[in-house]
């Protein structure tokens, strides 16, 4: 499978195309695409790259999973990264200017974190967000908020991730999540991990991007996008009844693309590798999942049941759950976000003659409950909001 491209179409950039998937670096302007993309990185405020990060607004022409090239909007990295994963640690000051490079004004805005919202930027302007202290720990979703909720399903969003200065439990178990959030419950959770009878092997790591997954859900109305290409303005009320999504994502990827194949170019890998859970029995992953888009997603997943850990209250500040419910099928609203973790726990032998021992790896997919969301282009299935995990080996292999 070959990586996907499009056409950097913005009014400050010459016209030239760029190869790109979503969450990944892209080669630069003076790169020919036959180049190997750089890895995919978040970008880190304890970083120098960082410490003043300039993000940039710009049209494209992106190539969906069945060959079709549409309109879309994306906020970039200045390094050329579509995208970005904006990552800091919890207390760390925060310094973010966005320029814009499009014809039409836009915004910037990170859902549960007031402070940070430019509500409008002209077309060629710069502005600074107000400059904040990363707040308690946990995934929030960053997005343009002006026409909403237009600029958002255009493209404009991307996820903001603030690890804990302390998310330890009581017992000294890594969490995610800041400890002055942590519910008993949720304690419970991750202290079972690697103690447990029910969940032998190793406790929750962190740090580990093996062990923390981001699926950002996002679709893509292609009808839409070609008009407000055109220069048609459609937002609020209207747009959602309008819209009528054609194409299904996860980081901005689908079907095939979101999971790596023995067939999988490696300049693909890195972008399916941040989506697919990978892991021994045993080994506990972190998925922040959230809904950028429009259409209430129903994701479900095959082979483990997942612990709801968190979610996103009236003014999107995420909280622990006081009751961790077992989930294989999970709603994602418009801009939900929940933390979920997949257990990694070896599904118990069904009994079946005559006896046999299935061969690892196992692999099991996840797929939307909204039928729709699973195909591309108004029918092509599997090529929508889909992806598997995989169990490599039994938790004594080494």
């Amino acid at each position: 499978m070959e990586r996907r491209d499009f056409l950097k179409i913005g009014a400050g950039a010459t016209t030239v195309a760029l190869a790109a998937t979503a969450q990944q670096m892209i080669t630069p302007t003076d790169t020919p695409l036959s180049s190997p993309a750089p890895t995919p990185m978040s970008l880190s405020g304890s970083s120098d790259l960082a410490q003043s990060l300039r993000l940039v607004i710009e049209p494209v022409e992106k190539e969906m999973i069945d060959g079709k090239i549409v309109y879309m909007v994306f906020y970039f990295h200045e390094s050329g990264q579509p995208q970005p994963v904006l990552r800091y640690r919890e207390g760390e000051p925060v310094s973010i200017s966005v320029t814009n490079n499009d014809l039409v004004p836009h915004g910037f805005a990170i859902t549960g974190i007031p402070q940070a919202t430019v509500p409008e930027i002209p077309p060629g302007q710069t502005r600074q967000v107000p400059d904040f202290v990363a707040p308690v720990g946990g995934s929030y979703l960053y997005h343009d908020p002006y026409e909403p909720p237009l600029n958002r399903i255009l493209g404009l969003h991307g996820a903001f991730i603030v690890d804990p200065a302390l998310g330890t439990t009581v017992a000294g178990s890594a969490t995610p999540f800041s400890r002055a959030m942590h519910t008993p419950q949720i304690a419970a959770v991750f202290d079972a991990f690697g103690r447990h009878p029910r969940f032998p092997g190793e406790r929750w790591k962190a740090g580990d991007p093996a062990r923390d997954k981001l699926w950002l859900f996002s679709q893509t109305d292609s009808a839409i996008n070609a008009r407000v290409a055109a220069g048609y303005r459609i937002s609020g009320q209207a747009l959602i009844d309008a819209f009528l999504p054609d194409h299904f994502h996860i980081n901005g990827l689908s079907g095939f693309d979101t999971a790596v194949h023995d067939t999988t170019a490696s300049v693909d890998r890195a972008a399916a590798q941040a989506i697919e859970p990978v892991g021994k029995q045993g080994q506990p992953t972190l998925l922040r999942v959230m809904n950028a888009g429009l259409c209430t997603h129903s994701a479900h997943i095959h082979g483990n049941h997942l612990f709801e850990c968190t979610e996103a209250d009236a003014s999107g500040v995420p909280y622990c759950e006081t009751n961790v419910y077992e989930r294989d099928v999970w709603i994602m609203r418009p801009m939900d976000r929940k933390d979920m973790i997949l257990p990694f726990e070896r599904p118990p032998d069904v009994p079946v003659w005559p006896p046999r021992e299935e061969p690892f790896p196992l692999k099991y997919v996840m797929h939307c409950h909204t039928e729709m969301s699973q195909t591309a282009g108004g029918g092509n299935y599997p090529q929508g909001l889909v992806t598997h995990w995989t169990m490599t080996s039994p938790i004594y292999a080494f």
